[in-house]
């Protein structure tokens, strides 16, 4: 009976599909994408594989090979890659291996064969798998993170490990963590980095300073046999376990980690999704964190502390309220039909009708069906991105048993324009990435908090574009207050009144540069011109040239007593970041007889005045000993100029 009645809701879920916020718009663009009998679902990425401005699809499979689906602005056109697949995907990404600022291709599937895909532009890939170094024992894995665990510049893997049975007592099938070498190979460090003692049950990892130090932390979550645990980078080369001295030793069936600063503390916190089978029945899970770095298990008092069997979720600001709501998938083996929830994060104000600046609680609580209309399906993998660049935020939804994808699009909340910034990243002497940046946008007294990823939830990679809903309550200025970033290598960036826009790359270091007032200045007055260029971030440097290129000064501050053109070259530790040139000008001022620092019409009757003067006089503009109409003309030409 139970059945007959599902049937005949779905039956009128169309309908409310129409009416509804989101929609899916999948139909439209014809991709039809199935992940036929997976039990723990395949990858997908929303990510802009070509850095066109557009984020692009790529869908696993259980069968058959991946589907990279390229967004032309239009709609999506489909592109094979050279890769033979033998196994149902697990994690797909898109990452910058070499560091030569095109995005290459990982993918890793059920029974642990690793793919790696150099990008060589024009859409053209060599297969570069074999010799890379990645593991080939055929060991079972799950997810897959990137981070730049020493600093070097290049990004570094972990990978976790799946596998039940006795293999649970062989050191072969724990984590492992690869050193890029830089040229497509890889080092397992795993042993001598200490991050990996014991085998676990792991589906994910997410990397994230986690103690602000400059080093890369490492999180990992495990299901069933084991507590999660929190690797802390020493530096070193060494890593140390800490969960259980900050809070984060939870166990539970956990499936994914999704990281993101809900309650606006400036702080990151952490939801896992989690069964209602194993280990008590422990559901879902929220990690608030705080200022010291102790997390407080508080999912029943978010409203997050529901029994499901859930696996992906997704923080992201779909309403543009600047708060982050959270989508959480379900799927359940033994049952058809699951349901997922799209939830409203209420705090900390309202901004939309009716207007309250009444302090919120932050509670979630699921969309209405005229938002979201709850999707009968097995679901595993969820991911977000803007992918028609209307202002709001979409997301994709990777289902299994037969169910199509999902392509939830957001049509908007209301009819005037959104509000909201979309930034991009681009690492010079950090990877190029920007993988581990820290993301700060102030508008209208309110900081939003964000750190970047890749591989950041279960089986999925996000948009490479970071989109901020901003508080357009009593703010109707079209900029943002702020914007800073703080990269892995240490430098600080600061931009002020950025244009609201749905695309824009910051690059790293470049701000120094852009903030500079290359105004041209003239020494007519006091002889001296006062320059600074603001480096604030340790081991950066500014050296000043000339206009023959000859270095006058190895100082953030400089002052030119001479007219030409000097140019500000900004470094990090001997790695030129950026440029800038200012003209220091002397302006011919031999008509300002009064010394006011301006020619003007008391000039002009001190000339009167004077006019046939023979004997030092000020007049004389031309110092022909004369004052004659040729020095009127020179100073009517004058006429106007000043310092």
């Amino acid at each position: 009976m139970r059945h007959i009645y599902l049937i005949l809701f779905l039956s009128f879920l169309p309908s409310i599909i129409l009416s509804q916020i989101f929609q899916d718009g999948a139909p439209d663009w014809g991709i039809v994408q199935y992940n036929w009998d997976g039990q723990f679902g395949a990858g997908v990425t929303a990510a802009d594989w070509n850095r066109d401005g557009w984020d692009d699809l790529v869908f696993g499979n259980s069968d058959g090979a991946v589907r990279v689906w390229t967004n032309n602005g239009n709609g999506f056109d489909m592109m094979p890659l050279p890769i033979i697949q033998v196994a149902e995907t697990k994690a797909i990404q898109w990452v910058d291996i070499d560091e030569d600022y095109d995005l290459d291709f990982f993918m890793s599937d059920k029974y642990g064969n690793m793919y790696l895909l150099k990008n060589l532009g024009d859409t053209a890939f060599v297969n570069v798998s074999d010799g890379s170094g990645l593991p080939t024992d055929s060991v079972a894995t799950a997810g897959a993170s990137w981070g730049d665990y020493d600093n070097d510049g290049d990004l570094d893997i972990h990978i976790c490990r799946y596998i039940e049975g006795p293999s649970l007592t062989d050191p072969m099938y724990k984590n492992l963590l690869m050193r890029n070498n830089g040229d497509f190979t890889f080092t397992d460090v795993s042993n001598e980095a200490q991050i990996n003692p014991y085998v676990r049950l792991s589906f994910q990892s997410i990397w994230y300073d986690w103690d602000l130090d400059g080093w890369q932390d490492i999180y990992v979550i495990n299901d069933k046999n084991g507590k999660n645990a929190l690797y802390r980078n020493q530096g070193n080369g060494l890593f140390t376990e800490i969960a259980s001295s900050v809070g984060a030793d939870v166990l539970l069936d956990a499936m994914t980690a999704s990281m993101g600063d809900f309650n606006h503390d400036g702080y990151q916190d952490i939801f896992m999704t989690s069964t209602h089978v194993g280990n008590n029945g422990i559901g879902s899970l929220l990690l608030v964190g705080s200022e010291s770095g102790q997390y407080q298990e508080a999912s029943e008092e978010y409203g997050l502390n529901f029994i499901r069997y859930c696996w992906g979720a997704a923080w992201m600001d779909v309403d543009n309220d600047t708060d982050l709501d959270l989508f959480v998938t379900e799927s359940e083996p033994l049952e058809p039909f699951q349901v997922n929830y799209l939830y409203k994060n209420n705090g900390p104000f309202v901004f939309n009708p009716p207007f309250s600046e009444e302090d919120g609680d932050y509670v979630m609580e699921p969309f209405g069906e005229d938002v979201y209309a709850l999707d009968y399906l097995n679901s595993n993998t969820v991911v977000t991105g803007d992918f028609d660049r209307n202002g709001w935020v979409d997301f994709v939804v990777h289902n299994t048993y037969n169910h199509k994808a999902r392509i939830w699009m957001n049509t908007g909340f209301n009819e005037a324009p959104p509000k909201y910034i979309q930034l991009g990243i681009q690492g010079t002497v950090s990877n190029t990435m920007g993988i581990g940046a820290w993301i700060e946008v102030t508008d209208n007294e309110l900081t939003q908090r964000r750190v970047i990823h890749c591989g950041e939830n279960y089986l999925g990679q996000e948009s490479l574009y970071e989109h901020f809903g901003l508080d357009d309550f009593n703010d109707p200025t079209p900029y943002v207050d702020q914007i800073r970033i703080e990269w892995p290598s240490g430098i600080i960036d600061y931009w002020q009144e950025v244009e609201e826009q749905d695309r824009i790359i910051f690059v790293e270091g470049s701000s120094a540069c852009e903030n500079f007032d290359n105004t041209p200045v003239d020494l007519c007055v006091s002889g001296i011109a006062d320059f600074e260029v603001a480096v604030p971030w340790e081991g950066g440097s500014v050296e000043w040239t000339n206009s023959q290129g000859e270095m006058v000064s190895c100082y953030n501050y400089f002052q030119a007593g001479s007219p030409g053109t000097y140019t500000a070259i900004v470094s990090h530790q001997d790695q030129e970041l950026c440029s800038v040139s200012v003209d220091v000008l002397s302006l011919d001022l031999s008509a300002d007889i009064d010394n006011s620092g301006h020619v003007g019409s008391d000039d002009l009757l001190e000339f009167l005045s004077s006019y046939g003067c023979q004997t030092f006089c000020l007049s004389d503009i031309n110092s022909d000993g004369t004052t004659t109409v040729q020095d009127l003309l020179e100073l009517l030409v004058q006429y106007g100029q000043g310092c």
